[in-house]
């Protein structure tokens, strides 16, 4: 039988790991490391309009504009989102209601 205790235990450990892992990676300069290649990406679309510039090409904005936004939606993500605000307003309706219950309680 599995005590409350080694759950405990686990679930610690398991959260030790992870700030381990995350503060190891910011200290190592990942994020900054995809920072600059973000900005070095722009440094280079800057670099091609004033080529173009310097050309005399056509110029259009969807050519030089970097769209690093990614798109995250999938059914699983569908499905949390649906799922937390299912919970938000069950959990808010069941709040109004309790403290309906009592302000009717008090003033009776």
């Amino acid at each position: 039988m599995i005590s409350y205790k080694k759950i405990f235990q686990g679930f610690v450990w398991v959260l030790f790991l992870s700030f381990l892992v995350l503060y190891f990676a910011q200290a190592g300069g990942y994020y900054e490391e995809l920072n600059n290649q973000k900005a070095s990406l722009t440094e280079d679309k800057i670099k091609q309009f004033e080529e173009d510039v310097k050309n005399g090409k056509k110029i259009k904005v969807e050519n030089y504009v970097v769209n690093i936004k990614k798109n995250y939606d999938n059914k699983i993500s569908s499905f949390g989102l649906f799922t937390s605000k299912a919970f938000a307003n069950g959990f808010k309706w069941g709040m109004t209601n309790f403290f309906n219950g009592i302000d009717k309680m008090m003033n009776d």
